[in-house]
C-alpha cells in the first residue's frame, strides 16, 4: 500500500544551509509523478496537490458556488416582465341589455436611477468572492497535505532509525549470546539485550500503523480510495537560505486569499450600497390601455360602440420609505469589511513572523545535531561496543549508550517534525502559489 523513494541522506541542515525549503515554500523537488502505483515515478509535494485540486471531494463541491454565482448574474440587472391586463363587464346575469365594457392594456416598469446596473455589479462581485473562496480552500488543502507528507517523512526517517537500531541489537545480542556460551557473561546480560531489541521493534511497528493511517489520510485528501497504493518520494530536497521576512510579508499580502476575499467583500459592501441608494426611487411604470364598451340607455335609440386609448404612469413617491434602513445596513457592512481587512493584514504580519521565527530557530537546532551531536553520539556507540566486546565495560554501558544515541535521534527527528509543520505554516501564512496543473482562468478544479 506505501512506499517510498529515498534520494537523498537523513541529514538536514549542514554548513548553514536550511534544508527542506523546496518542500514547504518553493515546491521546486524533482520528480515526475504519473500515477500511484509503486511501480511509478514517486509523487513529489506539487504532484500530490495537482492531484488533490482535480481529485478532492470537498474542493469540487466548493467549486459550485462560483456556478451559483455565475447564474445570480443571468438574472441580475434584467428588466421586470411588461405587464398584461385584461377586464370585462356585462350585465347579462341581470337585465341582459346588451350593455358592455371591456379593456386590454399593457404595462411595463422602468427604472430610472441606474438600479440594473448596481444589480450587475454586484452580481460580478460575487463571482470573484466565489472564485477567492475556491482559492482559499485549495490553499488550505495545500497546507494539510503538506502537514501529511511532512509528518511521512519524519515517521519514514524514525522506521529508518529503528531499523538501524534492530540492526545493532541483533549484533549485540549475537555477540552476547557467544560470552554467554563461553560463560564470559551471565543469563541477564542476554535477557537485557533481547528485551531493549524487542521494545525498538514494538516501536517500529507502531510507527508503521502511523504510517498507514497518514496514507489512508492522504489518499481521502486527495480523493482516492484509502487503500489505494501511494508512492511517495520523501527524500528532503536542500535550498538556500530563507528569504528575508520583509519580503514573505509584502508576499503574503499580495498572494493571500483570503485577504483578496476580504477586499472584495468591501467592495461589495460598497456596490450595496450604492443600490441601496438606486433602489430610493422605485421603477415607473408606463401603461397602454384600449377600451370598448356599449351603454343601453331606457328609452333611447340603440348606443353605438365607444372605443378609447388611454396612457397611465405610475411614479412612486419617496416620502415615507427612503431605504434608510438598506443604506444605513450598506454603511454598516461597508465599515465592516474595511475593519476586517485592517485586522487581517496584522494578522497575516503576525502569522508570517511567528512561523518565520520558529523555522530560523528550529533550523538552527537541527544543524547542530547534524554537525556535532550526532558525531559525538554515535562516537560514543561505537567505543561503548568495543569495550563490551573487549571485555572492559557491562553490557548495561551498551544498552544504555545505545539508547542515549535513539533519544537523541528521537529527540532530532521531533525537532524534524516541528521544523517540517512549522515549515508549512509559514507556507500557509504566505500563501505561495505550488504548480498544478494546466489551469482554465485560474481554476483547473472547478472545470467540470
Amino acid at each position: 500500500m506505501f512506499s517510498v523513494s529515498k534520494n537523498s541522506r537523513p541529514g538536514v541542515c549542514h554548513g548553514g544551509r536550511v534544508a527542506m525549503l523546496a518542500f514547504a515554500l518553493s515546491a521546486t523537488a524533482g520528480g515526475n509523478a504519473v500515477a500511484a502505483p509503486s511501480n511509478t515515478a514517486p509523487l513529489d509535494l506539487p504532484h500530490l496537490i495537482t492531484m488533490a485540486r482535480t481529485g478532492n471531494k470537498d474542493l469540487q463541491a466548493a467549486c459550485y458556488a462560483i456556478d451559483t454565482a455565475r447564474a445570480k448574474l443571468l438574472g441580475a440587472g434584467l428588466r421586470a416582465n411588461p405587464r398584461l391586463d385584461i377586464s370585462t363587464r356585462s350585465d347579462f346575469l341581470f337585465g341582459n341589455d346588451g350593455e358592455y365594457s371591456a379593456t386590454i392594456g399593457i404595462s411595463q416598469s422602468f427604472p430610472i436611477t441606474g438600479r440594473l446596473l448596481r444589480q450587475k455589479d454586484m452580481a460580478r462581485v460575487d463571482i470573484a468572492l466565489a472564485e477567492a473562496e475556491v482559492q482559499e480552500t485549495e490553499r488550505r488543502l495545500a497546507n494539510e497535505i503538506a502537514v501529511a507528507v511532512g509528518r511521512v517523512i519524519v515517521i519514514d526517517r524514525q522506521i529508518q532509525s529503528r531499523d538501524a537500531l534492530i540492526g545493532i541489537e541483533q549484533k549485540l545480542l549475537k555477540m552476547t549470546q557467544s560470552r554467554f556460551k563461553a560463560a564470559e557473561v551471565s543469563e541477564l546480560d542476554v535477557n537485557t539485550v533481547q528485551l531493549d531489541l524487542q521494545r525498538i521493534v514494538q516501536e517500529r511497528a507502531l510507527l508503521q500503523s502511523q504510517q498507514q493511517a497518514l496514507i489512508v489520510s492522504l489518499n481521502t485528501l486527495l480523493g482516492r480510495p484509502a487503500s489505494s497504493a501511494l508512492n511517495l518520494d520523501v527524500s528532503i530536497p536542500e535550498a538556500g537560505a530563507l528569504p528575508g521576512l520583509d519580503q514573505l510579508q509584502r508576499k503574503a499580502v499580495e498572494s493571500r486569499p483570503d485577504l483578496h476575499s476580504a477586499l472584495l467583500s468591501s467592495d461589495r459592501a460598497e456596490a450595496e450600497m450604492a443600490l441601496a441608494k438606486a433602489s430610493r426611487w422605485e421603477d415607473w411604470t408606463v401603461g397602454l390601455e384600449l377600451s370598448q364598451d356599449k351603454q343601453v340607455i331606457t328609452g333611447a335609440p340603440s348606443q353605438g360602440v365607444n372605443r378609447a386609448i388611454g396612457v397611465t404612469v405610475s411614479i412612486p413617491l419617496p416620502v415615507f420609505n427612503k431605504g434608510q434602513g438598506l443604506i444605513a445596513e450598506a454603511q454598516a457592512s461597508t465599515d465592516q469589511a474595511r475593519a476586517h481587512i485592517v485586522a487581517l493584514r496584522q494578522s497575516i504580519f503576525g502569522d508570517v513572523a511567528g512561523a518565520y521565527g520558529e523555522a530560523i530557530r528550529l533550523a538552527a537546532a537541527l544543524s547542530q545535531y547534524g554537525q556535532h551531536l550526532q558525531p559525538i553520539s554515535a562516537r560514543s556507540v561505537r567505543l561503548a561496543q568495543q569495550g563490551y566486546s573487549q571485555g572492559l565495560i557491562p553490557v548495561f554501558d551498551v544498552v544504555q549508550a545505545q539508547r542515549q544515541q535513539s533519544e537523541l535521534t528521537a529527540t532530532y527527528l521531533t525537532t524534524l517534525d516541528q521544523y517540517l509543520q512549522t515549515l508549512a505554516r509559514l507556507h500557509l501564512a504566505v500563501g505561495d502559489d505550488i504548480p498544478a496543473a494546466t489551469t482554465h482562468e485560474g481554476f483547473s478544479t472547478c472545470n467540470r
